[in-house]
């Protein structure tokens, strides 16, 4: 709320620069000094900014409007948005309101504060603070509790044991060695748990779009396939790679990696020796696909409606002896649904899964062309 309190005092400032309409001489366009002044406070604020002509074409967008995939070829991709500019062209005050909409791709939710004010040619400012990750912070430390109370008292209790175990075999040697050679695959599991909760507390609480970059997707899969090789190896699995060249999207390299990399590795635990993974990317209008196929198991039409549950497993038994925690599925859901994208999975039994994250290319080059313009 401060950051908008300070947003509508310096759109306050813009207004005195630009709108006065009391004044005669102040219908002109704006002055070099005053766009200038209106650029860098701007450009000053990580927020969703967009500008827009007397026929609601976008002539200036913020990176983050870009990265949230808000603007778009032009236009304002949420009608909610656009309904509260065309509000504001009927008065002379700047117009204050929250919004609640879906992002334009994926499921999750934008929590908007947002002011709008009538410039001159009829042009509008749209300011708008993403409050959307607020509401996560609670959200979050409840989930990582319940996460800590679900998933480690099974491997926590079974360390337990077995130092007990150990304890009492005092001297038989080979008893000792018996219950310790199992300690390893404890230890190994109480690892991957902790890890995998931590990625998914991450993924839950940032917005990877509020720091977003432009992103290579053929490179990110060849990191990721680099990443996870020697499991492939180990699993005699060969990966094969086809990708269009030159596909991009925005956001973080970090959290898209992981995506990959998990699914990669859902597909190498459950895919038969001598088997092969295909991963990939596509653009399909102006929407990027990454798609992982195996050739193993399949999944059920009653599994798929689940598998993206946190701590759900097709098999609990092949899972819990390949380490495998059930949060996968889920810190990929969390990672396409952050980038503003989704995921879905075709599969039948017998022979084999596809899994499809799809992302927002990234903006072609007419909004940032008029950002050129704008700012020039």
């Amino acid at each position: 709320m401060g950051l908008l309190i300070g947003v509508i005092l310096g759109g306050t400032i813009v207004y005195s620069l630009i709108s006065a309409k009391s004044k005669p001489e102040q219908q002109n366009p704006p002055s070099n000094s005053s766009r200038n002044l209106l650029l860098k406070l701007i450009q000053s604020l990580p927020d969703i900014v967009i500008w827009v002509d007397g026929d609601n074409k976008i002539i200036y967008a913020s990176e983050v409007a870009l990265s949230l995939n808000i603007a778009r070829e032009d236009k304002i991709q949420i009608d909610a948005l656009e309904t509260i500019i065309l509000m504001a062209r009927k008065i002379d005050e700047p117009l204050i309101r929250k919004v609640k909409a879906k992002r334009p791709l994926g499921i999750a939710k934008l929590n908007l504060d947002t002011w709008v004010m009538r410039l001159e040619r009829g042009e509008v400012l749209l300011w708008a603070q993403n409050n959307s990750i607020v509401g996560r912070v609670e959200t979050v430390r409840r989930d990582f509790v319940a996460n800590i109370s679900h998933e480690l008292k099974t491997p926590v209790g079974a360390l337990s044991l077995l130092a007990e175990a150990i304890e009492e075999a005092g001297k038989d040697s080979e008893s000792v060695q018996k219950f310790a050679k199992r300690i390893g695959p404890e230890t190994k599991r109480l690892t991957n748990v902790i890890q995998d909760i931590i990625d998914l507390s991450q993924v839950q609480s940032d917005d990877p779009l509020a720091t977003a970059n432009p992103v290579e997707v053929s490179r990110i899969i060849t990191d990721s396939v680099d990443a996870i090789q020697l499991l492939a190896d180990l699993h005699s699995v060969e990966i094969v790679q086809v990708s269009e060249p030159d596909v991009k999207i925005v956001g973080d390299e970090y959290q898209l990696v992981m995506a990959i990399r998990n699914l990669l590795t859902n597909a190498i635990t459950f895919s038969p020796v001598n088997s092969r993974i295909t991963v990939g990317a596509k653009l399909k209008g102006r929407v990027v696909e990454i798609t992982v196929s195996d050739q193993g198991m399949g999944i059920s039409l009653e599994n798929q409606s689940r598998i993206f549950e946190r701590f759900y497993r097709v098999d609990p038994a092949r899972s819990r002896s390949t380490g495998g925690t059930g949060l996968g599925l889920a810190i990929v859901k969390h990672v396409c649904e952050n980038h503003g994208g989704e995921v879905s999975v075709w599969s039948v039994q017998g022979q084999g899964s596809t899994f499809t994250m799809k992302f927002p290319q990234m903006e072609e080059e007419s909004i940032i062309e008029n950002n050129r313009e704008f700012s020039s």
